[in-house]
């Protein structure tokens, strides 16, 4: 949750996850966060908009615990939905600077998962029960740069290829 804080708020909060300084810094860390989010929920009441960005790495998580019968933790198959959706936004150029390597790093530096064994087509029918479905729209939430992310609607019919540009493996 921290970690996704960091990538959806700002680089000073993100930075100390690469560092290695979280632990160190926990009661901060836990008070940015809680801040954070109930200024987002503040702003949006009814998640129409930017309460939606809370939801990074969420679509590929869910559909990871949905895959492995809810035997993955929330925070180890978030954790694989924030790799997985980093990676796609830099191959996909959603992104506006690189951010795969950089998450992918404070994920591991924090202990955390970054693949899963989970194909992108199990990946993909499954989050077609998630919440941010419409109809043949999807919204996934897209970290643009450290500190940015954006909302972006696709159809549900690329998920399966975004979420494998998210894990092929590095070149």
């Amino acid at each position: 949750e921290a970690i996704k804080t960091g990538i959806l708020d700002n680089e000073s909060l993100f930075s100390l996850f690469e560092s290695n300084d979280g632990k160190q810094n926990i009661e901060e860390i836990v008070a940015q966060c809680v801040a954070f989010k109930a200024n987002v929920v503040e702003q949006d009441e009814r998640e129409t908009g930017l309460r939606k960005t809370l939801n990074l790495g969420h679509t590929a998580g869910h559909a990871i615990e949905l895959c492995s019968g809810y035997s993955i933790p929330h925070g180890h198959a978030v954790a694989v939905g924030l790799a997985i959706i980093a990676r796609a936004a830099e191959r996909l150029q959603w992104a506006t600077e690189p951010v795969a390597e950089r998450i992918v790093r404070a994920l591991k530096q924090n202990n955390l998962p970054t693949t899963t064994e989970f194909s992108p087509d199990a990946l993909a029918n499954a989050a077609l029960l998630d919440k941010k479905r419409a109809g043949g729209v999807i919204t996934l939430v897209v970290p643009r740069c450290i500190g940015g992310c954006t909302l972006l609607d696709v159809p549900v019919e690329q998920l399966a290829e975004i979420f494998r540009a998210g894990m092929e493996a590095d070149a």
